[in-house]
Formats: structure tokens, sequence, C-alpha cells
């Protein structure tokens, strides 16, 4: 292609952009008519012809393609429809609840973007938002930037979802990084599977849709990933070393809770990477000993919030439900938080998103929810045990490292919120960048090797969905006999371990035969 033609091109896509922006802009403010029409319009159109502009540069910078295209765009344009339609259907089809009634669907972000509303609106520096002043954001950034949005571009009116569009763009924008790592790590079978779950992932749909932080959490996640991926294959440029800094101190900036972690974890990554170059002895137990040194700290400095936070949300979880109320109290003290956690990892649980009442659009994002999750987990968890089996070394050491810490950081989400089927979900999407990766590799082994046991998995999730649905239904349904927790979690165990040994039996008997 000629530089004129590669002009002429890059020219109708942003005019597309434009156009598609300032359209898009009227089609918000008419779903949504707060404050003057061209005011709203414009304030709409302005922030997603900004977004659009950012992800046409990340997407020309990542090497373009029709598929990363499509996965950008469904990404963003499905989490502002969605954002718009929750925005407009919630006050009107939810509950009568302030957060709902302002069309919010998660609690914390209506009292943030109140406090962000009032700061915009007050002769306050916006830089306040990272005191102690405000107590609905601990760490300010989310607050700073909901601020300074209605502060310069929607000074007239309080619009809420304006925020879901910049959250929608952050969500959209992660997706060309992590493309990128699992293009160069793989092959573009799997980064296609990568990009697309991270894309479609219901869960992380709904918070790009919302004014929730996640959406920046993984846009930096994937970012930092990305970025140092590139120094390990000493592909160092000065661009990945600015999108390094400016994504790790914003990330900071979001919360230092959740980037302590995150770059402990790519840290950790980055020596096992490290490990087969480095020769002599003493560095590798000096960076051993540095890291573990580093970990214990973490434990320390987090330890009594941790422990504080655990206990909190594990009673809030038996107080919210009567149903967990009346199992726990049948059993010992000590299987308490183990109950809670097994619990937490099933949440959403798909029978009770089917069976509770509810009115149907809450109904309808549960279900949307509980089904995401409920096609990941056996996925995710199927991804742990087979990437053992990986031949090339290195990348049973990088990967497995991935696999493993995506898994773990499903468990540590389920003990840091308990069974809370929102901030549960929530808090285990921050690694969705690597679960995402774990899961595209998982299913691409499945795809080049034939293998059954992804099969089986699936199989033992729909016995434990059959039994949990009929519990599910017995209470809602009084006709139902009821079913005893323990007697069917009994029978589930034992029909598991039906299919995990039927299988592992069959598979060896094949084995056998071919041999003979």
């Amino acid at each position: 292609m000629t530089l004129s033609n590669h002009t002429n091109k890059t020219f109708k896509h942003l005019l597309i952009i434009l156009l598609g922006g300032m359209a898009a802009g009227a089609v918000f403010q008419w779903i949504l008519p707060v404050g003057g029409f061209l005011q709203g319009a414009g304030a709409a159109a302005l922030l997603i012809i900004l977004c659009g502009a950012v992800l046409y540069a990340a997407w020309r910078g990542s090497g373009g393609g029709k598929a990363l295209a499509w996965m950008m765009l469904a990404a963003f344009l499905l989490r502002i429809a969605l954002g718009v339609f929750l925005a407009w259907g919630l006050p009107k089809f939810g509950y009568q609840e302030p957060p709902q009634q302002a069309g919010f669907v998660f609690e914390d972000a209506f009292r943030r973007d109140e406090n962000a509303w009032a700061l915009a609106n007050s002769q306050t520096p916006l830089a306040e938002a990272f005191s102690d002043t405000y107590e609905t954001d601990q760490y300010g950034g989310m607050l700073f930037l909901s601020a300074a949005v209605y502060r310069y571009i929607s000074p007239d009116a309080y619009r809420p979802a304006l925020i879901s569009i910049l959250t929608a763009g952050a969500f959209a924008l992660s997706i060309p990084f992590l493309f990128s790592v699992l293009r160069c790590r793989f092959d573009r079978k799997t980064a296609l599977w990568g990009g697309w779950i991270l894309a479609l992932y219901p869960e992380g749909i709904l918070l790009g849709a919302a004014q929730m932080r996640e959406p920046f959490f993984i846009l930096f996640f994937s970012a930092i990933f990305w970025a140092v991926d590139g120094w390990l294959a000493n592909h160092w440029t000065v661009r990945k070393l600015v999108i390094f800094l400016v994504s790790a101190v914003l990330l900071f900036l979001f919360s230092y809770r959740v980037a302590i972690p995150i770059i402990g974890v790519l840290l950790f990554w980055v020596w096992v990477n490290l490990l087969p170059r480095v020769k002599e002895k003493w560095v590798r137990i000096t960076g051993w000993v540095i890291l573990g040194l580093g970990m214990a700290g973490v434990l320390y400095f987090f330890w009594y919030w941790v422990d504080a936070v655990l206990h909190w949300d594990t009673l809030q979880t038996i107080r919210r439900s009567g149903m967990v109320q009346f199992q726990i109290e049948r059993l010992p003290q000590w299987m308490h938080f183990p109950f809670i956690l097994i619990y937490g990892i099933f949440q959403p649980v798909l029978p009770a998103a089917i069976a509770a009442p509810a009115p149907w659009i809450w109904k309808s994002v549960g279900i949307f929810r509980a089904v995401g999750w409920y096609a990941l987990l056996p996925v995710l968890f199927y991804g742990l045990i087979r990437v053992w089996s990986v031949k090339d070394k290195d990348q049973k050491r990088w990967l497995g490292v991935i696999v493993a810490i995506a898994v773990i950081w499903v468990f540590v989400a389920s003990a840091r919120a308990g069974g809370d089927q929102w901030d549960n979900p929530r808090y285990r999407t921050i690694f969705m960048p690597w679960i995402a990766l774990s899961a595209a590799w998982a299913v691409r082994y499945v795809v080049q090797t034939k293998d059954r046991w992804l099969k089986r998995i699936l199989l033992v999730e729909g016995v434990f969905l059959a039994f949990i649905s009929y519990w599910y239904l017995s209470r809602y349904l009084p006709q139902l006999p009821d079913l005893d927790l323990l007697v069917m979690s009994g029978v589930i165990f034992v029909l598991s371990f039906v299919i995990i040994v039927g299988g592992w039996i069959w598979d060896r008997q094949k084995a056998r035969q071919t041999l003979e």
C-alpha cells in the first residue's frame, strides 16, 4: 500500500469515528434526556470520539487486523449500549432504591459518583479527590476522573452514564495489549480466543458498562504485562517504557491495594522467565530470597486489613442469605469459612439466578453473569490440570505460573468477599487478562489434542448444576420434596468421582488397546 493510500484510509477511518461519535452522542442524549440536548449530545460525542481515536491508535499500533478491530469495536459498543440501557431501565424496572433509581448497578459507584458531582460543582481543586475528605473513594483516582468529566465536559447537568463511556473505552483498550502478547507467545488462533474471551466475558461487559474502577485495573494490568513481555523478548522501546510507567503510576493512583499484588505477580513471573538465563547459583538464591521477603512484607502490610475484611464479609454473607445462614448453623465452627470460600467460588450461582424471584431486568443480568462464569470456570480449572503436560520446559514454567495465579486469585477473591454475589466476581475480574490467557490456551489445547478431560469436567459441572438447581427450586416451590444439603453434596461427590475415575480407566484401556 502506498503512503497516499495509507493516508486516505486513515482519514476515512477517523472520519467514520467522528461522524459515528456525533450520531452516537445524539442517541445517547435522546435516550437519557438530562439537561440541554446539545450540551448532553456534545459531551457524549466528545468522549466517544476521544475513546474511538485512542482505540484506533492502539489498533494501528498493534499491527491492525480485522479480527482485532471487531473485538475492540464489539467490546466498546456492547458496554456503551448496556450502560445506556441500564441507566434508562433500572429506574423503570429495578428496585425502589436510590442507586437503582439513579441508574446505577453498583451502590459503591453511586456513592462515589455523587461525591464526584459535588466536587465538580465546588470551588475545591480536583486534587482534593486524593485526600481523606471523600471516604467513598479511599484512593482518589476514579473520583478525580469522574469529577473532571463533570466539571469540564458536563457542568450543566449530572450525567452519570458519561462515565460508562470511559470505562467501556478502558476495557476495550486492554484487548490489543493482551492480543499482542498472546500472538507473540502462542499463535494467532490462541490470540483470537483470548481476545474474544476478554471482550465478551459477561462480568467484564457489566463492569465496563458501569462507573467502576475494574476496567481501568484490567487496562493497566494488560498494558504493564505487554510492556514487560516485550522487555523479556528484547523488544524494549521508548513507547513501551512510557506505557509501562504511565500505567504503573495510574494503577497506584486508582488503588495501591490492587497495584501491589499485580506488580508483585508480574515481578514473580518475570523472575520465572529469567531463571533459565541465570547461571550463577548465588544470583538464583538471592532472587528467591528477595521475592520471599517482598511477599512476606506485602502479607504483613495487608494482614490486619485482610483479616478484618475476611471476618466482616463472611458475617455479611451469612446475614444476607437465609439459606446460607441455615446451612452454616448446621456445620461446626471450623467449617464456616471453608463453606463460605467454596460457596464464593460458585458466585454468581446460576441456579439461584434462574430460580430466585426478581424483576426481569435483574434476573436477566443475574443469568447473564452466571452463565459467563459457569462457562469459564471449568475451562480455567482444566487449564490448571493440563498445563503441566506441556512438553516445552520453559513454556510450562511461565505458563504454569500464569494459570496457577489465575486460579489462586479466584480463591483470593472468594476469601476477600465471601459469598457476596457482587463484590466477589468484581474482585475476580481484576486478573481477567491472565484468566482470559489461561482459558484461551486451554481451549486451544483441547482443539489441538482432542483431549476428553474438558468434556468430563463440564459433565461434573452439569451434575452439580442439576442438583443445586433442584435445591434452589425446592426453596421456592413447596410442592417439591426438600433435599438435604449434606446428602446432596455426598451424591454430587460420588457421581463426580465416578465420572473422573471412569474417564481415567477409559483412557487407560484405550491406551492399552492402542499399544496392542
